[in-house]
């Protein structure tokens, strides 16, 4: 029996979780792969344990990151993991100066996370999926249409009646070709999803982020963002897309594997 695990949110209803884990892109050894939220996964006899990726670092997920600190692992390691020390699913989010860290890894002996800062607390990683062949494809898409939304699924942009007037896909499910499809077409998306702010930057499209949780102030190459929902003609404007963010996130990703491998024995 492998002694490396891999623990990350297994949920194929939510298209980012399930795309983010490393083990999707990277060859490792022999290993077990369990959700975080299940309790009857074995964390005995855990030689070195992978976390993430994933935004796992929330009050929700606290008592599972409890177990495993309690579990005496040999060596922990978070990989891309996120965090949202705020959320507020009833109103958008309000501008101050969030705690973007929280105290949910300090535990872990080797950490990348998906967070950024200045100054920056720990190591940053951006999420695992950017490793996807599929960013190469959709990104070189020149995009032929204005403006798409990219809902979170629980946390809906635009509901109701207003939905058919609008260009709209979700998070939810795990088509990941379908939602970078999706994402292609626009020249900007307005989201409140992490991965839809993230996949939709590495796309080089131009992102309005509409936050109602901390974790979508943490990007190195920032959306411009709208605190009340409205989309005028200057968010619009100051948008910008970024170059050469697939490349570095790749980077980073790659660089993080080599520097692992070469310390512990997950290959």
């Amino acid at each position: 029996m492998s002694h490396l695990k891999f623990l990350f949110r297994a949920d194929e209803t939510n298209v980012g979780d399930w795309w983010s884990p490393p083990f999707r892109y990277f060859p490792f050894k022999e290993a077990l792969i369990g959700d975080i939220i299940d309790v009857n996964f074995n964390l005995a006899d855990t030689d070195i344990l992978i976390i993430g990726g994933g935004g796992v670092g929330t009050e929700y997920f606290r008592p599972h990151l409890n177990r495993i600190d309690n579990a005496q692992i040999e060596r922990t390691v978070l990989w891309g993991g996120g965090v949202d020390t705020v959320v507020d699913q009833t109103k958008k989010l309000l501008p101050a100066d969030y705690n973007l860290y929280g105290n949910f890894y300090d535990f872990i002996d080797v950490i990348g996370i998906r967070v950024f800062s200045d100054p920056q607390k720990f190591r940053y990683i951006p999420c695992a999926s950017c490793m996807s062949d599929l960013f190469t494809k959709y990104r070189d898409v020149k995009p032929t249409k204005d403006i798409g939304y990219y809902n979170h699924k629980r946390v809906p942009l635009i509901n109701g009646e207003h939905q058919e007037l609008n260009d709209i896909e979700n998070n939810n499910g795990n088509d990941l070709e379908e939602k970078l499809k999706f994402l292609s077409k626009y020249r900007y998306i307005i989201t409140n999803s992490y991965h839809g702010i993230y996949w939709a930057t590495l796309l080089g499209r131009k992102v309005i982020a509409v936050p109602f949780k901390s974790g979508l102030l943490s990007f190195k190459y920032k959306p411009v963002y709208s605190w009340d929902g409205v989309i005028t003609d200057d968010l619009l404007h100051s948008a910008k897309a970024y170059d050469n963010i697939l490349e570095e996130s790749r980077s980073l990703n790659l660089d993080f594997y080599y520097e692992l491998k070469n310390s512990m024995a997950i290959v």
